[in-house]
């Protein structure tokens, strides 16, 4: 690789007549006691006595009444809807001796034509030692080889790597940077960084073939399975912007796995670049964008955006201007 868901039923008791009118009758004669039932149901009884009774009142117990519990409802939170706009909070990872576009031919949710297993980030190839720069003011919170815990697809996957938690939110969800595949490591668990330190050095450590960064952006949880195409948090290098779209097939859905190709406008016949959309299941879409393929760092103009699907071409036209993502819908109908 190149390069992270009582009832309780009724009751059944004794009915034992002892009171009769508020009172315990006590007698030394015999008395005959007739019990009738209502039509209702209910048990009365007649005492019959051969002579004067004598009575001593006692008191008539309470109950107690007992509260019926009721329910606490429950409630399903809506999910909160966020709407598409830019979150460029990333500066680069090297300075400007270095290389920082990221490779083309193996972007974030590619296999790089089948070679591959599915990229979860951005890789930048540059010589062994380049030093790395912290890409945004953050906790270092995993500094070292990852030999005995996953970050990865597996244990060693990265080789030595370094994860940093931002201190900035995405709607109330953690983000994390995670650099893998360095050489060497210049700061340690728990550190305090700033964007612009340098943290480590380019390296091929891991699974990886020849010294490059590997950078992922992971989105509410630190895994493998919550990364983000970091070309839409990357910010543009001066007078570029980013291009993010969706292809659609006739039911609206995501087509996975399908060349895209961008044309300037002034040269309309001669192919520029091609991205290929995301595999399902494998990545994720950016919680606003829900984009499909994404092409970053591209200089300001007009573009047009092409796709084969089934034998038909479909095309789009878009405009990058600087500093920001410019979306586009490709409707396979």
């Amino acid at each position: 690789m190149i390069g992270g868901y009582h009832q309780e039923g009724p009751k059944r008791g004794k009915l034992i007549l002892a009171v009769v009118g508020g009172g315990l009758i006590l007698t030394c004669v015999a008395t005959t006691a007739i019990m009738t039932r209502s039509p209702a149901g209910t048990i009365t009884a007649f005492l019959q006595p051969t002579s004067t009774p004598t009575a001593t009142s006692t008191s008539t117990p309470t109950r107690t009444p007992t509260s019926t519990p009721v329910p606490t409802p429950t409630f399903t939170p809506t999910p909160e809807i966020i709407e598409p706009q830019d979150h460029h909070w990333l500066g680069r990872p090297f300075n400007a001796e270095h290389n920082n576009e990221p490779t083309r031919f193996y972007r974030y949710g590619s296999t790089a034509g089948g070679r591959y297993r599915i990229h979860h980030g951005a890789d930048f190839p540059n010589p062994f030692g380049a030093p790395v720069l912290a890409v945004a003011k953050g906790r270092v919170i995993a500094a070292g080889p990852d030999d005995r815990i996953v970050y990865g697809e597996r244990v060693g996957f990265y080789g030595q790597l370094l994860i940093v938690q931002l201190d900035q939110q995405y709607h109330g969800q953690k983000v994390y940077v995670l650099y893998g595949h360095l050489a060497q490591i210049h700061v340690h668990f728990l550190q305090r960084v700033e964007e612009g330190d340098i943290i480590g050095e380019v390296g091929m450590t891991g699974v990886a073939i020849g010294p490059h960064l590997h950078l992922e952006v992971r989105v509410g949880q630190n895994t493998y399975h919550h990364t983000r195409n970091p070309e839409l948090w990357l910010r543009p290098l001066p007078g570029r912007g980013t291009i993010a779209g969706q292809l659609l097939d006739s039911q609206g859905r995501l087509i996975p796995e399908q060349s895209v190709t961008f044309y300037r406008r002034e040269t309309p016949d001669q192919r520029w670049q091609d991205v290929t959309t995301y595999t399902p299941r494998e990545v994720n879409t950016d919680d606003g964008w829900e984009e499909n393929f994404v092409l970053g760092n591209v200089p300001v103009g007009d573009y047009v955006v092409k796709a084969y699907v089934n034998g038909h071409l479909y095309a789009a036209d878009v405009t990058v201007t600087e500093g920001d993502t410019s979306f586009l819908t490709i409707e396979a109908r």
